[in-house]
This record gives structure tokens, sequence and C-alpha cells, in this order.
């Protein structure tokens, strides 16, 4: 049965390059990461994964072009990457190897939490950024361009509990969770999470401004043309900021469960 199951990630991980869900070394990343969660969460560990990468690659495909800044001068995607992997799973990933050496419940809660938290992010931004209204900027406190860190909207923030939603219901009925207040546990932390990613890429990600089309983008080039920085970290990049919002939704979870149990 266990082979079944390692065989599937494999084929799932084939099928992702093929399909350019994710590059080579971002499926060989996955694999790993599929490998340690089935090992640590059995199958259903393996379905909370699935659940976030189906529904994550195939919003990040839904209405591409018309999300995409067709304006910005970008590489082009193969899909994710390693990097883009361990930044959504690493926390998952940590939180599944901790777990076979110690045995402990507060690491399947963490690994959950962590998995609500990247969800919650990846439907906010997919979905809000086909809001049509603007955002508002949680730090300049005024409406601005769709698709910059640091933009909230309606549409946006009820994405994001969905998400986590889906993740925190679906840990419930898979594990059999004694309380239904889990539920709203691991929701909580996924969503706790998705805004401490919004508040971080707010102050620390990088901004620039397109001098042609008089617009802030987060694009280093703009209309074919080199942009000016207005602030951030060049090293802050948005896959630090994915992981921090894992390992704060997962510590989160994690904490509050260890403060409810005791």
């Amino acid at each position: 049965m266990d082979s079944f199951f390692i065989g599937g990630i494999i084929f799932l991980c084939i099928l992702s390059v093929h399909y350019r869900f994710l590059t080579i070394k971002g499926s060989i990343t996955a694999f790993f990461t599929g490998l340690f969660i089935f090992l640590s969460f059995g199958w259903k560990g393996l379905i909370i994964l699935g659940l976030f990468f189906l529904t994550s690659s195939l919003l990040t495909k839904w209405k591409k072009k018309q999300k995409q800044d067709g304006e910005a001068c970008e590489e082009e995607r193969y899909g994710r990457t390693a990097g883009q992997v361990l930044a959504n799973g690493g926390v998952a990933l940590a939180a599944a190897i901790f777990h076979l050496f110690l045995k402990d419940s507060v690491w399947l809660v963490v690994f959950v939490s962590a998995f609500a938290a990247a969800m919650a992010d990846t439907w906010a931004s997919e979905i809000g950024i086909l809001s049509k209204k603007q955002p508002f900027h949680i730090k300049e406190w005024r409406k601005v361009d769709k698709g910059l860190s640091g933009a909230v909207s309606w549409l946006g923030t009820f994405a994001a509990i969905a998400g986590a939603a889906i993740i925190g219901t679906s840990c419930y009925y898979l594990y059999q969770l004694e309380s239904v207040h889990m539920i709203i546990l691991i929701i909580f932390a996924g969503f706790i999470g998705n805004m401490a990613d919004t508040f971080l890429g707010a102050w620390f990600e990088q901004r620039f401004y397109c001098s042609v089309c008089k617009k802030e983008t987060e694009a280093a080039f703009h209309c074919k043309t080199k942009t000016v920085k207005v602030y951030g970290f060049s090293w802050f990049t948005n896959n630090i900021v994915n992981f921090l919002c894992t390992l704060i939704g997962g510590i989160i979870g994690g904490g509050f469960y260890l403060w409810l149990i005791h």
C-alpha cells in the first residue's frame, strides 16, 4: 500500500512538470515534501497537501491573462520553483519531520495551520486581484493599483477565509478531531498568517514606479523601461514573505492548541 501512494506522488510530480505547474527542481522538492508528509501523517496528510497544491495551481492559471500585468517584463514561467515549494510547504515539511520523531499531536495542528495560511494567502492573492474595485493599502491608507503587496480587498479577504476554512474542515473530518472548535482554530491561524503576509509585504517588499505609465508596480522593468525603486528591501523576496506567512500560521495554530489542552 505504501508503494502505491509513493508511486502516486511520483506520478503527480511528473504530471506537474508536464503541465508546467512545477519546474523540474520544484517537482523534486515537492516529491520529498509529499514523501515525508505521507510517512508522518499518512494518506490523509497527502489530501491536505493536494488540496493546497491543486487549488493554488489551478487558481494561478485561472484568468491568468486578466491577472497579469501585460506591461511588466517578466521571465517566462515554467511553474513553481523549488524555492516557491519550500516557501509554501517548508513549515509543513518541518512539522512532518518533527512528528516522525516526537509523535505529538501538536505537529499535526502546526502542519494543517501552515497549509491553512498558505491556502488563505494564495486564494486572497489569486481571487482578490479580480475585484472590480481598487484595493486598499494597509500601510499608506489609500487605494492603490491591483496586485501590489499590502493591498487588501473585501473579495480577497473572503477568499482567504474560505481557503483556510476548506483546510480546517477537511482536517476535522479526515482526522476525526474531537472538537469542532479545531476548525475555528485552524481558520483563525490561517487567516492571521495571511494578514501577517499582507503586513510584511506592505512594509518590506520592494515597490517600483514606472515613469512611462505613471503606475506603481513590483516589477523592476515596466513598459520596457527600468522602473524607479520607491521603497523596500531587495533581499526581502516574496518567497521569504510566504515562508513567514506559513510559519506564523503554524505557530499560532500550534501555540493555541497547546494552550487549550493544558
